[in-house]
């Protein structure tokens, strides 16, 4: 379904936009469509990229958790029950 409004918008918006990079002095013409999706995608991989730094020290932090859950579920396991008391 996604799909199908990307190509529906980069078909509907054809008519070429000129892009320039201003440090390199360059202009291009290109479909307005190809420079809206090329942003999107841009964006996205920014918006990752500033995330993902987060997401792992979270995900270190969840692992090491976990592992002194089971290290404390085994010294519970072993103690004799009358002395959990």
């Amino acid at each position: 379904m996604i799909l199908l409004a990307l190509v529906i918008f980069l078909l509907s918006n054809r008519l070429p936009v000129p892009v320039g990079f201003w440090p390199f002095n360059v202009s291009l013409s290109l479909p307005f469509g190809a420079v809206v999706l090329a942003g999107l995608v841009l964006g996205f991989f920014i918006g990752l990229l500033a995330h993902l730094p987060k997401r792992l020290s979270a995900s270190r932090r969840a692992n090491r958790a976990e592992k002194r859950v089971a290290e404390l579920e085994g010294k519970l396991a072993a103690t004799p029950p009358n002395a959990a008391r």
